[in-house]
């Protein structure tokens, strides 16, 4: 694989790791100039058209998913028998990984890791997509501690396959829910058992069930309880380990209500770890004694002891016992100071702790269109938090302003809530790209695919340029300019277009002097095996038989080679008829698009078809936004695709077959 170019786009540079499954590689993106990671399945699974059907539905509606702590998937295709999706490339490693090298990790590392699955598993849910495969093997984390939960697609059509692979069993049902491991249908809760399995094993170093096979795991799944964590990690926090047993639970309803619940466990959690651990600090700096005797006797103890010896020595007198009356007086006035203190706490607690724990319900405002800094002041007055998903360039929306939030204006949400939000970085500058002495075809497929839209188009005759060559273009070559531009063009102009001629069945050497003397060039030809057309004839071109064209514009070819070689039992003498009626073959496929242009302003929609004559637009027209377009176009050959752009950016690629 490595070295190969898929879909003419992504180069294939190393392999990065494997899977029961699947290869990934790590491939450069020729079109957007950035690396990528490129998963290909393996051959027994390629070979399952029910798989793979499958894997293409759900990796594409796991594609729809735009979270921080979720690997996007970018592209979804085949090439031959070589079956790929192409996602974002992570610098990082996984959670399976650490887990083998680290062994147990500190709990403020835990609940970090856990919130950040929790809220992947959160937005996924949300938009009715179950993982089903949670596991370390899964969840990639950067050096900055930024966890990436990957696998969405691939989880979903396993659960349809019989996997019989003793790697691929053994290594997922560790992390099986009870549901699972009986084969029932699994919703939003298993992923919470098995979240609860990978804290379990990032708390204590192992899984809490293992065993020599599938069967025994998941028998352990289904019956045994996990053993306490106290007993492993005595001084583990009592609220992370009651979470963990909470998503352990065998019956789904006793677990946590949503992932969300689990997001705000965890951030309740964490706050309460960090005031631990800042009012150790405090401890610390006041008394700056070494750890060896804060563990022997206590710091405040030690101090203690100092201040009580020195104050025995400094108060030995003759006048003890007259003394004795102010001190108990002055310890009676602390106490009292004391115990109004812990009353006035007690108050405020009783008022505070309920308004923590069960926050009230707000509804989400809209904050689609509004700055950053308004959003945010928005959302603080109803207890909420923005938190900015993604920046994005966006030729309608201002930079700095909110493109679209989630959850929806108008939800009921607990107060604190953090409302995630695309944020605009304006148009996306780009340098000119120059479409100089291209055809008008060429030109057109090229401004389209680096994210350009046609402008408005002039001709000028030149006698020494052939008809339909680009001859200036505006903006100029080399100009910084936004994506989505319109490119208007200057052709040769040509003579008046005519009809193109049938040249189907007719010897290709005899049309090639026929397009010489209408004035047009010989484009791109291709031999291929005919059983209905002789060595030498002409099988299909491009444009079409009856497509009016202009001198200058290049036209292709598919020749017969003659028939494949087969063996013959013995030659038969058959009368030839006076006149052979050749058919066409039909190697075409017709595809209905159906495009819904989004509400407001007009955009244009432009439809490339990649076949076996190359690419070539097949229509461009701008259409009013909420307007329905319905074309029926058709592609060439087996593996012929065709894309959709929409306002400048590709909306559709899929191929016929599909």
């Amino acid at each position: 694989m490595v070295g190969e170019t898929l879909a003419n786009r992504y180069e294939i540079l190393e392999k990065v790791g494997d899977g029961g499954m699947a290869l990934v590689y790590s491939a450069k993106d020729h079109l957007l100039s950035r690396v990528v990671a490129v998963k290909v399945l393996r051959s027994q699974f390629a070979d399952d058209e029910q798989f793979v059907e499958r894997f293409r539905r759900e990796a594409r509606s796991a594609a729809s998913l735009s979270h921080p702590n979720i690997v996007n998937i970018y592209d979804v295709g085949e090439q031959g028998s070589i079956h790929y999706i192409v996602m974002e490339y992570v610098q990082g490693r996984t959670l399976h990984d650490l887990v083998h090298e680290h062994g147990p990790f500190p709990q403020e590392f835990v609940v970090s890791v856990g919130k950040q699955i929790a809220m992947a598993l959160a937005h996924a849910h949300y938009h009715g997509i179950i993982h089903r495969d949670i596991k370390p093997h899964n969840i990639l984390i950067t050096a900055e501690g930024r966890v990436k939960v990957t696998d969405f697609g691939i989880a979903q059509a396993m659960s349809a396959t019989n996997l019989t692979q003793t790697g691929v069993v053994l290594g997922s049902v560790r992390y099986f829910s009870p549901e699972q491991a009986r084969g029932a249908n699994v919703q939003a809760a298993s992923d919470l058992y098995s979240l609860g399995i990978v804290l379990y094993e990032m708390i204590s170093g192992e899984p809490p069930f293992r065993g020599d096979s599938a069967i025994a795991i998941a028998l352990q799944q289904i019956q045994d309880p996990p053993e306490p964590l106290r007993n492993i990690r005595p001084d583990l926090d009592a609220e992370l380990e009651d979470l963990v047993l909470k998503l352990l639970n065998k019956n789904p309803k006793d677990r946590p209500r949503d992932a969300e619940d689990v997001v705000r466990t965890f951030q309740r959690i964490e706050r309460r770890l960090v005031a631990e651990a800042d009012g150790v600090g405090d401890v610390d700096q006041t008394l700056p004694l070494p750890a060896a005797d804060l563990l022997e006797k206590g710091g405040w103890g030690l101090a203690r002891e100092k201040k009580q010896s020195k104050t025995k020595k400094k108060t030995q007198s003759k006048k003890e016992k007259a003394k004795k009356a102010p001190q108990k007086r002055s310890k009676v006035l602390v106490l009292l100071v004391i115990f109004l203190l812990l009353g006035a706490l007690a108050a405020a607690a009783v008022r505070i702790i309920p308004e923590i724990l069960f926050p009230d319900d707000v509804r989400v405002p809209d904050i689609v269109g509004l700055h950053e800094m308004e959003a945010l002041r928005v959302l603080r007055n109803v207890d909420l938090v923005l938190t900015v998903e993604q920046r994005l360039f966006d030729n309608e929306v201002p930079a700095g302003y909110i493109i679209s939030q989630d959850p929806l204006p108008g939800r009921m949400v607990k107060q604190y809530r953090e409302i995630a939000v695309r944020v605009s970085q304006g148009p996306e500058e780009v340098e000119m790209p120059s479409f100089i002495g291209l055809s008008l075809r060429e030109a057109k497929v090229a401004l389209t695919q680096a994210g350009f839209v046609e402008g408005e188009n002039t001709e000028i005759y030149d006698p020494q340029v052939n008809p339909g060559i680009v001859l200036e273009q505006q903006p100029e070559p080399g100009e910084i300019v936004a994506k989505g531009t319109a490119v208007s063009l200057v052709l040769s102009k040509a003579a008046e277009p005519f009809t193109l001629p049938d040249f189907r069945g007719q010897d290709f050497e005899l049309v090639k002097q026929q397009l010489a003397a209408l004035g047009l060039p010989l484009g791109n030809s291709w031999p291929e095996y005919s059983t209905v057309y002789p060595m030498g004839r002409v099988i299909e071109q491009n444009p079409a038989p009856g497509s009016l064209v202009e001198q200058g514009w290049p036209i292709d070819f598919v020749y017969s080679q003659g028939a494949p070689a087969v063996p013959q039992e013995e030659p038969k003498v058959e009368e030839t008829p006076e006149e052979t009626q050749w058919i066409h073959e039909n190697l075409w496929s017709t595809k209905e698009v159906t495009i819904d242009v989004p509400p407001g302003p007009s955009q244009e929609i432009v439809i490339l078809v990649i076949d076996d004559f190359g690419a070539r637009e097949v229509y461009r027209e701008t259409h009013k936004g909420g307007t329905r377009v319905v074309r029926t176009i058709q592609g060439r050959g087996k593996d012929a695709r065709f894309q959709v752009y929409l306002g400048g950016r590709q909306f559709l690629d899929r191929a016929f077959q599909e």
